[in-house]
């Protein structure tokens, strides 16, 4: 289809040409984050019975992004790369580990940026793989458009405990954005994190390929 066109065109393009649809994908993220903030923190509406802390549910996600990407003319698809089970605790055994990458598509060209992002989930019954897709998801999504749900941080939910295992920037990216960015604040800012090392593994390869491909 049309969209499977233009996937293939971006895996054919020259440097110039990415910069160029790449400003426009961030422009969207930016305006989205933007419409986000707006809209204050998100009220968590849904309380988990089991564990009776109130979380912010998957359908609460998921009906505002959809309704923000097609506002904005982006598409969000996920493609499930693998998973690993593994023995949770004594009162929610089954455990499972969910490996996605997610594919954030600007609509009007067809570029896209991928991130890969792991989810883990534990669960009495057979939730585990459940719990870890949504974790993921909201991972990326929180992440990505720094979503303010009023956690309170100290006050960490198990569910948000799971799913923040994430791969930081390794040393030799660290030294690698240290060597090619300038303006490190305004990089930082961007991203919404406090320090380079709070960069995603992802991020930090976005940032050298572009500086690299600027040079």
């Amino acid at each position: 289809g049309d969209m499977e066109r233009r996937i293939a065109m971006v895996q054919n393009m020259d440097s110039k040409e990415w910069l160029g649809l790449n400003a426009k994908l961030q422009t969207k993220k930016n305006k989205l984050r933007k419409t986000l903030k707006e809209k204050g923190t998100l009220k968590k509406g849904a309380t988990n019975q089991y564990d009776n802390y109130k979380y912010f549910s998957e359908m609460q996600y998921k009906e505002l992004f959809t309704e923000l990407f097609s506002e904005h003319g982006l598409e969000l698809t996920s493609n499930e790369l693998g998973y690993e089970m593994f023995g949770g605790t004594e009162k929610q055994a089954n455990g499972r580990q969910v490996k996605f990458e997610f594919k954030l598509s600007d609509i009007d060209t067809g570029f896209y940026e991928t991130s890969c992002i792991t989810g883990e989930g534990i669960d009495k019954g057979d939730k585990a793989g459940y719990k870890a897709d949504t974790g993921a998801l909201k991972y990326y999504l929180a992440n990505t458009f720094m979503v303010a749900t009023g956690d309170d941080p100290e006050k960490e939910s198990p569910e948000n405990k799971m799913n923040n295992r994430v791969a930081r920037a390794t040393p030799k990216q660290i030294e690698a954005i240290n060597r090619l960015v300038g303006n490190k604040i305004s990089m930082l800012h961007h991203y919404g994190v406090d320090s380079i090392k709070d960069l995603t593994i992802e991020q930090a390869s976005e940032i050298i390929k572009k500086k690299a491909g600027n040079r």
